[in-house]
């Protein structure tokens, strides 16, 4: 052990930082505070005791606990010698009391609490929480990363509410879902429309179910409000609120996301654009049935002619129209020409004309911002999407190996993919070489040929070390694994930890020791 030490402290100090930030600030602390000279002194520099985190996030969405050992020496040791310098914690379920009750903590203004269920997460929202003085006069910044199957519609609006109400100096506020199962979302009721939120609010990043939702934080009540980053479940085009025109002076930034279609780009999102004369940065993201297609010169008529100030526009914005509307001509260069001056960024498009006589227009930002794409097809293969993390593959043409091979590639931090394309492949390759998706944690296949099953499933077509959530029909299944006999799939099919059928199924005798790794 004393060699070791001695080698490392023969290292300069920039070798010595290099290999502590691969560390982290956590394993940092405990492991050379109060050790030789020189090395407690750069664990107590800022750059190690400014922030700290508590918890270990797993690849299926988990959250692991920290050892109690190292909690207590943590609570007793550490955190009192350098409770002054800590401005950030990340806490999970397990530690949270007590790491917050260790030490005065006099310059901490940031929390992020990972993996807790609405009952603990409410009970320190509450009067009687034992850190409710630090909830309301201390933290400013917070973020929440909520597991999504804890959650329903009414614990998460709950949890929302008592947040903005307690914390009264709050200014920031990210609730945080995983993308592995259903979303829950923000909802107005009675109770909802009484709360009083915090008039120090400046940043706002929440799920909401619908547009009303939306419109309902933007009543006024959230005063201070600058910036909002809302993903809504469903753009409808009927409302239950009156849609108010009031101007939004104070909003700069402003990013809107829906994952379904919508026919209210004209009546409803367009209009409450109109509000934000002020905005700085746009962002949009969404996928809307008209009869005409949303292009460059559509967005400058419609939108960005009533923002002056708008420095940076990013956007997705996929248009579903009949065929017959776009005369069968209409081009990527056709839409190209419609953002000549365009004074944002670069713009890539892709135009596909399905059998079924409904034509796709995509339009985005390059370099493309989006962590969500769906129905991506054949026709976008020259453009890289470094940031999306949920992809849905949609075509009426097959997608062969080496599509896959360039998805690989260009979609680098990929974990979820839904895949739909009942067409098989046509270049049946024997000697592909193995792709890898070294992120993929999920895949759903919905109306997918067996081909598609097999590229994925087959280990030595597809390297998918992190996958362990499979939805897929229970034939197909039976089929691609050979009544779970099949050598080529078990390997990847024996890491899965949770598979989802549509139906109940009664399974056979061997099928766990196929899927050994499946929560029973």
């Amino acid at each position: 052990m004393s060699n070791r030490i001695i080698n490392l402290l023969d290292l300069p100090d920039e070798i010595l930082l290099i290999i502590f930030n691969k560390l982290g600030s956590f394993y940092v602390l405990y492991s050379l505070l109060n050790s030789t000279q020189r090395l407690d002194l750069i664990a107590r520099s800022i750059h190690y005791s400014k922030s700290i985190n508590f918890s270990t996030e797993l690849s299926d969405g988990q959250v692991s606990t920290i050892d109690s050992d190292k909690l207590h020496r943590f609570c007793v040791e550490i955190l009192p010698q350098i409770h002054d310098h800590i401005q950030i914690i990340t806490l999970e379920t397990t530690s949270i009391e007590r790491i917050l009750l260790a030490a005065q903590f006099p310059n901490l203004n940031t929390l992020v609490l990972v993996g807790f269920s609405p009952e603990i997460l409410s009970s320190y929202f509450t009067e009687k929480s034992p850190i409710i003085h630090l909830l309301k006069e201390q933290i400013k910044f917070i973020t929440l990363k909520i597991r999504n199957e804890m959650f329903n519609d009414i614990s998460y609006t709950y949890i929302c509410e008592r947040v903005l109400s307690v914390c009264e100096k709050c200014t920031y506020l990210d609730i945080k879902q995983s993308e592995m199962v259903r979303f829950s979302r923000f909802s107005i009721d009675d109770y909802s429309q009484n709360i009083c939120y915090s008039s120090y609010l400046h940043t706002l990043i929440i799920r909401v179910r619908t547009f009303d939702d939306c419109l309902f934080l933007l009543d006024g009540r959230l005063k201070s409000l600058s910036s909002l980053t809302v993903r809504v479940s469903f753009i409808e085009r009927l409302s239950i609120i009156t849609d108010s025109r009031e101007q939004l002076f104070h909003l700069k930034e402003f990013s809107l996301e829906c994952p379904r279609f919508s026919t209210a780009y004209d009546c409803r999102i367009v209009r409450l654009l109109h509000r934000m004369i002020n905005l700085n940065k746009l962002t949009l993201s969404f996928y809307i049935i008209r009869l005409k297609v949303i292009d460059g010169i559509d967005l400058n008529e419609k939108i960005l002619c009533h923002m002056l100030d708008l420095d940076k526009f990013l956007f997705h914005i996929c248009t579903i129209m009949p065929t017959y509307q776009t005369n069968n001509f209409l081009s990527t260069n056709d839409i190209q020409n419609t953002f000549i001056n365009w004074k944002y960024s670069q713009v890539g498009c892709s135009i596909d004309r399905f059998s079924n006589g409904i034509t796709y227009c995509h339009i985005y930002s390059i370099p493309f911002q989006m962590t969500n794409f769906m129905y991506l097809t054949n026709s976008i293969r020259n453009d890289y999407f470094q940031f999306v993390i949920n992809l849905t593959l949609y075509d009426t043409r097959p997608f062969e190996y080496d599509f896959f091979q360039w998805m690989s590639k260009a979609i680098p931090l990929l974990r979820y993919l839904t895949l739909s394309n009942f067409l098989p492949q046509v270049k049946k390759l024997e000697n592909q070489s193995c792709i890898p998706y070294n992120r993929l944690v999920r895949i759903r296949f919905t109306r997918a040929h067996i081909d598609y099953i097999y590229q994925f499933l087959c280990h030595t077509k597809a390297y998918v070390p992190q996958l362990s959530i499979l939805k897929i029909q229970y034939d197909k299944l039976v089929t691609i694994t050979n009544n779970f006999t099949n050598v080529t799939t078990q390997i990847n099919c024996s890491q899965l930890k949770q598979l989802l059928f549509d139906e109940i199924i009664v399974y056979p005798e061997h099928f766990h020791d196929y899927f050994p790794c499946l929560t029973k």
